[in-house]
């Protein structure tokens, strides 16, 4: 019995350790991103007169230096890559990237304007476009990205 006992108590235990480090799961109109351990979100709930935008989700460590928002947008058809190209507002002579985060595809644009460090997402997976917009100081720009790309790299696509 006392061996029993002791595989139970072990087999608790790994399960409370297993799901202490599940990353957790938030979700908004068309979408669900996963939220890495030690990060922290609000949720901004969209405003009333227009259904076409998601809540507003932000992101960040408590001790971190910078912050990810999220947002959504339901189109009222499929968005192809050149529209979604257009709604970057990035000079068409910048060269921009196709790529694929998680269920979704569209573009990624890093600069810095000030002393700010911008890493900026459009995003479309059928007529769900997510405009997502990662800010901190330049000088601290290395320290977060890898995180931050796992996130994005999270993204499901969900039923609005």
């Amino acid at each position: 019995m006392p061996a029993i006992l002791a595989r139970l108590t072990l087999a608790l235990a790994m399960l409370t350790v297993a799901m202490s480090s599940t990353a957790e799961s938030v979700s908004s109109a068309g979408f669900r991103i996963e939220i890495e351990d030690g990060w922290v979100h609000r949720i901004e709930a969209a405003s009333g007169s227009d259904h076409n935008w998601g809540d507003l989700i932000r992101i960040h460590r408590p001790d971190g230096p910078g912050l990810l928002s999220v947002r959504s947008f339901a189109a009222p058809r499929l968005v192809d890559p050149d529209v979604l190209r257009n709604l970057t507002n990035v000079p068409s002579a910048t060269s921009l990237t196709f790529q694929r985060w998680g269920d979704y595809e569209g573009y990624q644009y890093d600069y810095v304007e000030g002393a700010s460090f911008y890493r900026q997402w459009w995003l479309a997976n059928e007529s769900t476009v997510i405009f997502i917009t990662y800010q901190c100081d330049a000088e601290l720009s290395g320290l977060e990205t890898d995180a931050i790309d796992r996130m994005v790299g999270s993204l499901s696509a969900t039923t609005p």
